[in-house]
């Protein structure tokens, strides 16, 4: 009897001590994740600060033309800070995107933007999980005027005329 409960007490501590390390794995991985947020909340103010003095980064952006700014993508990181719409803008995870948004959330084709006479419609391509305009769901397309918040996914655009 003695050797038996010796095999199941050593099974117990080892049990005991896994559950431990197991606990402090986790605890690095949570500090570890909230560390790498907080470090990239910092480095995004400067450079959001450094746009906004820059009217026009390297003479790409030009005023008069429509265009949508981030102002949200921290949880999915998108290439660009502004992007110009030209005739149309096509919004998506798929890489043949002009607006590529790599979140779960977002459909391969998501939305379109496109021109009609002097206006700019926004259209969802029957998302699954929807485009939210000013905080709405849209249905159909819907006129975009100089303001509008465009959410989509995890990340917030503004639409500028």
């Amino acid at each position: 009897m003695p050797g038996k409960m010796q095999v199941l007490n050593a099974i117990v501590i080892s049990l005991q001590y896994s559950l431990v390390i197991l606990l402090y794995y986790f605890l690095y991985r949570v500090v570890k994740i909230a560390v790498q947020d907080l470090s990239k909340l910092v480095s995004d103010e400067p450079q959001a600060q450094l746009f906004s003095q820059q009217q026009q980064p390297h003479g790409s952006v030009n005023s008069d033309q429509p265009k949508l700014v981030v102002v949200d993508d921290r949880q999915s990181p998108l290439t660009q800070a502004v992007f110009i719409i030209a005739d149309s803008l096509s919004i998506g995870r798929g890489q043949d995107n002009d607006l590529v948004i790599n979140d779960t959330y977002v459909s391969h084709e998501h939305a379109c933007i496109s021109k009609s006479k002097h206006n700019y419609l926004l259209a969802d391509l029957n998302s699954t999980n929807g485009t939210l305009l000013n905080g709405q769901r849209i249905e159909e397309e819907t006129a975009l005027t100089d303001g509008d918040v465009i959410q989509i996914g995890a990340v917030t655009l503004k639409f500028e005329r």
